[in-house]
This record gives C-alpha cells, structure tokens and sequence, in this order.
C-alpha cells in the first residue's frame, strides 16, 4: 500500500514539476516583446524577466547561469548566418519563446526557429531596423534599366560597371549599354542584389478606359493601381483572398484590350472566366483566359495589350519562362506565395515588374483575414486515416479533400461517394466543386481557386515537404468569406509523413497561424522519441536535380511511399508483376501522380550511378508496353509517368 502510495506522489511530482517548467516558460513568452524591442527594455521589464530565467533555471536542477552571458543575450537574443551556396540570404535562429515570424520558417528543433531572410522579405513585409543593420543593409543603389540602357549617378555606375561587366557593353558619363542578349540575366543579378532598377513608365492616357466592374478598390488596392499607372509592369504578392483577382479585373476594365490572363491549370480557366462573366461587361474577343501550356503553344506570336500572370510564381520554370516573350504593352503578376522551392525568387520579380506587397499582419488588422487553426492528425496507418476522414466529413459543412495520389482519390471518392476531380477529369470541373458539398480533388484545386462557402479543406496526400503547397491549400480557407466561423484545416498523417514532410507545416506558422497536433493511436513518447532522433541527427543535402517536368518547382527526393497507395489492391497487382528494381521505379511514379521524370533524372533519384546501369536493371520497353508507365518525349528527351489510364481503382 504504502509501495503505490509512493509511486503515485512520485508521479505527481514529476507532473507538478513539469507543470511548473511550462508555466516559468510561458511567463516568459509573456513579457519578452517582439524582437526589435529588445535592445530596448526597461530596467524593470529586464530585471522580471532575468528573475523568471534564473527561476527556470533552478527548476531544471542547474545554477551555472552567468549574468553577462544572459545580458549578452538581452543585447542580442538571435543569430545571424549567411546560407552557403545562396549569395544575399541568410538564416536568422530565433528562440521559440519569442513570438515573432520573420521571413520563411525554414526549420525548427526543441528550442529555436530558423528563418530565411533576404531583401524580398523586405519588399513584401518589412524587416525590422535592429535585423536590418546586423545584416549591413544600406539604401540600394539608384540604377534604372530601360531596354538596352543603364543609368543612375556616376558613383553607382562605376560601381555597377565593375560588378556586372560580363554582362555590358559600353558606357559613357551619364549611362551604360548592356549587352541586348543578356538584359534579362542582368535585371535577374541587380535585382538578387537588392536594386529595383524599374524605370517609370506611365500607361499612355489613351489606352484607359472605364467599363463596368461591380467592384470598388480599398484603399491598399488603390495603392497597386497607381503604382501600375506610374511603371505598367508590376508583381502584386498580396495574401490569399485579399483582392487580388479583383485588381486584375479592374485593370482589364480600365486598360483598352486584348487581354490575355494565363494560369496554371483549367480549373482556374473556368474560374476567370466565371467571374469575368458575372462581374464585368468584357465580351469574348476582349480577352481570353488561358492555360500556361496553351499560351505558349499557340498565343505567344499575337500581340496583346495587357498580360495577367495568375499564380505568377511558375513563371521561372525553364517551360514556362517562355511566356515572357509574349507581346504585350502592360504586364501584372499576381501570387500570395512568392517563393520557390529552386531558390529563383529573384526570377519572380523580373519577369513581372516592381513588387507591391504587404505583411500578412497588416490585413490580419484590417480584420481582412481570418485566423483558422490548422489540425495536424498523426495517425497509426493509412486505414487510420480514411476512420479520421470519416468523422470529419460532414455534409453541411463545404469541404474539400485533398489528394494527389489519383489512386489514392479514387479510393476515398468510391468509398465515401464523393466527386472526385483530377487532371483527366474534363470540363465543369468548377461547376462540380460548387455544386457538391464535399469533394476529392487532386493539386489541380491547389492554387487560385476561391471558394466563398468553403469551410473545411482535409489533406490525406501532398508533395512531400513542399511548403508552398501546404500554404496554398490552406489559404483556401481564407475565401470562405460566406460563412461565419474561421473555417478548419486538417492535415492527417502517419508518424512517418510527420517526420519526413511536416516542414510543410512551416509555410502555416511563419504567416503567424496556429498549429495544433493530434495523436490517435500513436504514442507521445513515439513522437518524441522521433523529432530527438531527427533534431540529433546530421542533415543531408538533397541530390541538387530533382525537378519533375511539368511541374514548376522542385519536389522532394523519394522517402517512402504515400501512405497507403501500396495497401490498394490494383496496385498490389502490378507491383506482383515486378522486379524489385522495377518496384522502385514504379512506386516512384506512383507518389507523384501525373507529373513527368526525364530519363536523365532518374537514375540520380533511384540511387544508380548512370543511365547504363538503371537500364541493366529496368526493362522500360515491358513496363510501357504492359501499360504500367508511359513513355514521351520531352524537350529532346524521353519522360516517363504512371499510366494514368491503366491504374487500378
């Protein structure tokens, strides 16, 4: 008796304690204030927290706590290093009991944060002064590029002739000649350098026009507008569901067609379409809305007014880059999520124009977003996850479930009865979406698509760690501006998705929205035990060629199956048939539905050492002529993908 009664004081000890760890813990994150202030405590502040410091400390059993190193701390509570290989970028390590969200959330481990930061943090939201002068940053140099011509003050001109030199041709006292056929990689290396050498050039008055549009611009919108006016060329990198289609139909109302508005996927063509419909009096021959692919192939040579580059953050990609040869007066790129997985942001900027943006803060106080909690469900197996996606489906509630596995879609859609909307699916697509109160939908419904009723978004599969396509989806919440509560997000995952792709996660924090973790039938201690394992362990460096055609941005290089895809009974099939070398293969292609691998990747990504040795091993003529993968030929090379024809359900 006396042996439990033991025990259980013990226990309650070690809680108690614990407790009183996390309550000394949050005490601090009370009252230290937002980073900049720092440098600036009052004695009495300074004195409260060193007292909360130095009582936490004795909490954990340790009196070795030296006042100059914590008023080192006080002086500067973060650290500063420049990215290897990544000129003009570094990491900001941050304690993670001060709030604050800087830049990209790059990583994080039991105690810090780390932060990408670089001038486009700045642009798009603002850095704070103290940031600002440990990184050195002075006033960029006053250099404009207008065509083949580069001018600015004398001492900026001598110094921009001695750094970009390769890329000039001849000068003189007033300006320099750039070599014509290396403008654009000359505009790319200013702007990398934290120059915005855009010359002003005013929309010609007779080019403006009033038609209706049943809208009226705020005051931030109003903003963008006059600075189109004054440099005709401009990126908007405003939030989700902040306006930014808005300003572009403004522009399409008030500039004298064509227009010429490109997007990523068909879904977003119907949906431009919808709304310049419903919201203007434009009729077709004014515009035309088309894919990416389809502007390149047939619309490049036409000459156009105005180009609107929805989702503008793929422009970079090698296949689409080529849009910017397009013809056109008058240029407006629109993205909530400048960023790239390839690190080209300064591409981005380049090839729409001077950026206009804003902190994400800033339109959290305008009360112009919501603040939903993203729910991150760690769950034992994949049939764990269809009993999670059960209770959370609920008819009255607009849902959208996520999949990029089709084979994995196509499982949840026949189970549950539910539409499913995937690349192969054919026109109405929007119209589906709208119509049915819950949806399976694959990463054609990632980007852009505004939905006023949505009120829940499910994820069951994704693209690995990609943040930006964890940020995308989530910010679908943000259109839901027809109903009243801040909407839910839910992310459901294995423990080992968690480990491997939960710095998706990141891309939700940084812009300063809550994650709340949920564990059902997977232990604490197993979590644990696995985040200290990964926080112990050295980082590698991912192979540097993994870029999947068709896609714009890099993916993350194979780490285990999607969770489940390899329990489908059609798969289990084709998987029979293999060999263990063609398994790999196959399962490759099957964690990244619909998306093209060129020959010359593949190898890299199986682990071989060249072609002739993954050839020795993968009979690629039997795996296309048994319809398991297909075969083209891209850009000069062959590519190849799962059949998506041929899959099993």
């Amino acid at each position: 008796m006396s042996g439990e009664q033991n025990s259980t004081q013990k226990v309650s000890v070690e809680d108690l304690t614990l407790e009183r760890v996390k309550f000394l813990v949050d005490q601090i994150k009370s009252v230290v204030p937002h980073l900049d202030e720092l440098a600036n405590l009052s004695d009495e502040v300074r004195s409260q927290i060193e007292r909360q410091i130095g009582e936490y400390a004795l909490s954990i059993r340790t009196t070795k706590l030296k006042p100059e190193e914590l008023d080192a701390f006080f002086k500067k509570p973060y650290k500063i290093q420049p990215v290897p290989g990544r000129e003009k970028t570094w990491q900001l390590h941050i304690p993670k009991f001060i709030d604050v969200q800087l830049g990209w959330l790059e990583s994080e481990d039991e105690s810090y944060r780390t932060f990408l930061i670089n001038r486009y943090v700045e642009w798009l939201g603002g850095l704070p002064d103290e940031i600002k002068r440990q990184l050195g940053f002075k006033p960029p140099p006053d250099l404009y590029l207008d065509g083949e011509i580069l001018t600015g003050p004398p001492r900026a001109l001598e110094e921009a002739w001695t750094r970009y030199r390769p890329l000039l041709r001849d000068r003189d006292e007033k300006q320099i000649i750039i070599n014509k056929r290396r403008s654009f990689e000359l505009l790319a290396a200013l702007i990398k350098d934290g120059v915005l050498p855009f010359t002003p050039k005013p929309i010609d008055p007779s080019d403006l026009v009033s038609r209706s549009l049943d809208f009226k611009l705020r005051p931030y919108q109003e903003e963008a507008w006059q600075t189109f006016l004054k440099y005709s060329n401009i990126g908007v990198f405003y939030p989700a569901s902040t306006g930014k289609t808005i300003l572009g139909l403004y522009l399409m109302t008030h500039i004298k067609g064509p227009h010429l508005v490109v997007v990523p996927t068909r879904l977003l063509v119907e949906q431009w379409e919808e709304r310049i419909k419903a919201h203007t009096d434009l009729k077709p021959g004014e515009y035309v809305v088309a894919t990416y692919h389809t502007a390149i192939k047939k619309l490049v040579d036409r000459d156009w007014s105005s180009l609107i580059v929805d989702e503008v953050h793929h422009l970079p990609a090698d296949q689409f880059s080529k849009l910017s040869f397009i013809k056109r007066k008058y240029t407006v790129g629109l993205s909530a999520t400048p960023q790239r997985e390839d690190k080209r942001e300064e591409y981005i900027f380049a090839l729409t124009g001077f950026p206009v943006g804003l902190g994400w803060e800033h339109f959290k106080q305008l009360g112009l977003i919501k603040s939903p909690v993203c729910h991150v469900w760690i769950l034992k197996n994949f049939e764990a996850k269809l009993a999670r996606l059960k209770a959370l489906i609920d008819p009255e509630v607009k849902t959208l479930i996520f999949s990029d596995s089709i084979e994995v879609g196509k499982t949840i859609a026949k189970r549950f009865d539910l539409p499913h909307i995937y690349g192969e699916t054919k026109d109405g697509r929007l119209e589906t979406i709208e119509e049915s109160p819950v949806t399976v939908v694959s990463r054609v419904a990632d980007e852009g698509v505004s939905l006023p009723t949505v009120g829940k978004i499910i994820e069951v599969n994704w693209l690995y760690g990609s943040r930006r396509q964890e940020l995308q989806r989530f910010t679908r919440l943000l259109h839901g501006f027809d109903i009243k509560s801040e909407g839910e997000h839910h992310v459901l995952m294995t423990l080992d998705e968690y480990m491997h792709d939960r710095k998706r996660l990141f891309s939700v924090m940084d812009k300063g929205f809550k994650v709340e973790i949920h564990r059902e039938g997977v232990s604490e201690r197993a979590v644990e035990q696995r985040l200290t394992e990964t926080w112990q362990r050295p980082r590698r460096r991912p192979p540097a060629s993994k870029v999947a055609v068709g896609e714009p941005s890099a993916i993350e290089a194979p780490v285990g199956p999607i969770s489940g895809i390899l329990e489908l009974p059609g798969v289990k099939r084709i998987m029979s048939r293999l060999s263990k070398a063609e398994q790999r293969l196959y399962s490759m292609l099957l964690q990244n539905d619909g998306s093209w691998f060129k020959r010359e990747q593949l190898p890299l990504l199986l682990g071989y050492t060249s072609d002739d040795s993954m050839r020795g091993s993968i009979n690629f003529p039997k795996l296309v002529s048994a319809g398991y993968i297909e075969q083209s030929r891209v850009e000069g090379g062959l590519a190849y993908r799962t059949n998506v024809r041929a899959r099993a359900a």
